[in-house]
């Protein structure tokens, strides 16, 4: 059974909108990339490997800072993404972020929320559940570029900064099929919020309950580390997305995505 899920608040939703966004300023950031605040707007960039030039918690309080936050990425000439909830998509953004040459093109993204579980479950008899260590390490790293489909410019880096940035004391998961790597997740607390992350399947493993499979085993994580809340993120309507819905987490809002536009 599930305990009952929290009425979604204006507040919550300022809460999740935050804890999606990376933390300035720590040592758990990835190599490479360097995470700024303007006013409550949460601001990374990266140079190099996994694209990662994207705006959070951009809201109408912190209209009057976009020209400092667009010129924190072009000190590196590099272009962001900005991620807008409902709650900051007001009728100041829009105008300001258009202005700025940029257009609203994505609408997908869907944030999720919900109580960890109550009564731990147990996985399909044909998938077997690992936490990550060094002993494993490598089978996860292949498993993670092969379960995004890194494309070739950047899956090296991406796998190398997969390697550099574990630590044994992260909750990151394999699962296998037959012994084989097929499935990789990841877990993270934070403020007592328990964030599902790193997901993905393995193409030759795809429809055989891995994911739904992770998903729940990192709700019953999440239970035992005593976390409050559990929030993921999956485009909307995919397989990720109905998965989680099936663990029990419910949609909280749907982020839209702003990025510049040739004039």
């Amino acid at each position: 059974m599930k305990r009952d899920i929290p009425l979604l608040t204006l507040d919550l939703a300022r809460r999740l909108e935050r804890l999606v966004a990376p933390e300035p300023a720590v040592p758990s950031n990835p190599p490479g990339v360097v995470v700024a605040q303007f006013g409550r707007t949460i601001a990374a960039k990266a140079k190099g490997g996994r694209p990662s030039n994207k705006v959070y918690c951009f809201g109408p309080d912190d209209v009057p800072r976009l020209s400092d936050i667009l010129a924190f990425y072009a000190a590196d000439k590099l272009e962001p993404t900005f991620y807008l909830t409902p709650v900051g998509l007001t009728r100041d953004v829009a105008p300001a972020l258009t202005g700025a040459g940029f257009a609203q093109l994505e609408f997908e993204q869907a944030i999720l929320y919900g109580p960890p579980s109550s009564e731990l479950t147990s996985s399909p008899r044909h998938i077997t559940i690992e936490r990550v260590t060094v002993e494993n390490l490598e089978e996860y790293v292949i498993a993670l570029a092969d379960g995004f489909e890194m494309p070739s410019s950047w899956r090296s880096a991406g796998i190398e900064e997969a390697r550099r940035t574990f630590s044994p004391d992260e909750h990151r998961y394999l699962a296998r099929i037959g012994g084989e790597p097929a499935a990789v997740a990841s877990l993270r607390i934070r403020e007592g919020v328990a964030s599902l992350g790193g997901g993905a399947t393995v193409p030759r493993f795809r429809g055989k309950g891995c994911h739904l499979a992770l998903v729940r085993h990192r709700l019953d994580v999440a239970y035992m580390l005593g976390a409050t809340l559990v929030m993921g993120g999956a485009n909307f309507g995919s397989g990720s997305f109905r998965n989680q819905l099936r663990a029990g987490l419910r949609l909280a809002y749907i982020e839209s995505g702003w990025r510049r536009v040739a004039r």
